[in-house]
């Protein structure tokens, strides 16, 4: 995010972990929490279930008249802690790039974007710069909706891609094009981290009901052949 945003912005980045190196590569300034969290635009980028913890630490210090913009998979819960969190003067906006550092690897324009507006007199500028000067292909949901249209469009994805994976299904000179398609998911979900994986399956209160309508169909298949003549 850093690497695509530096040419725009003046940007600072922390994490608990030490990556000032990568940083300075990329074009960011390697800078304390506080300092991060006081400027005048704040990123979150942490996984769900540390969020709470960081609005805490962060809260004191935000600007009343900053604009927050979180970066989460899933919608509902970042937007409800930030609300929490977060004096009511502060501007926020749920956004969720729908790629990664896999699938953007080659560069991010013609990606999607979700932007969720919460309360932003930006929220035009922000949607304008992600379209125009990233090239990114931006869609405008409520919380709910995203929710709603992720628990089938990722967390049924990279449940089913995360079972082939586990499965070390191989490869096949045989392979025919739907079969490399699923090897391609599995490759792409191969690298995601357990948090990640965590957040679209449970921090989605969508995603379980997919997840099991997807199991008792397979059941019911394979009930249907082994019962057929």
């Amino acid at each position: 995010m850093a690497r695509h945003l530096a040419p725009y912005f003046d940007v600072a980045v922390f994490d608990e972990t030490d990556r000032s190196r990568e940083a300075l590569s990329v074009g960011a300034e390697w800078r304390p929490f506080g300092e991060v969290a006081a400027r005048g635009i704040v990123v979150f980028a942490v996984p769900i279930g540390a969020f709470a913890r960081v609005l805490e630490r962060a809260s004191p210090v935000v600007r009343p008249d900053s604009l927050c913009i979180d970066v989460c998979s899933v919608k509902l819960e970042p937007v409800r802690l930030m609300l929490e969190h977060l004096a009511p003067t502060v501007e926020i906006i749920g956004t969720h790039p729908l790629f990664g550092p896999q699938s953007g690897s080659e560069g991010i324009a013609g990606l999607r974007i979700a932007v969720c507006p919460v309360r932003s007199a930006r929220i035009d500028d922000v949607t304008n710069f992600l379209a125009e000067r990233l090239g990114l292909r931006v869609f405008k949901r409520t919380p709910e909706e995203h929710d709603r249209e992720m628990a089938h469009v990722q967390a049924l994805t990279h449940f089913v891609a995360r079972a082939l994976d586990e499965l070390h299904v191989e490869g096949s000179a045989l392979a025919t094009v739907s079969y490399e398609k699923l090897m391609r998911a599995a490759r792409l979900v191969s690298d995601d981290s357990p948090e990640l994986f965590r957040t679209i399956q449970q921090g989605n209160p969508f995603a379980a009901a997919k997840r099991k309508a997807l199991i008792a169909k397979l059941v019911e298949i394979e009930n249907r052949l082994e019962n057929s003549p």
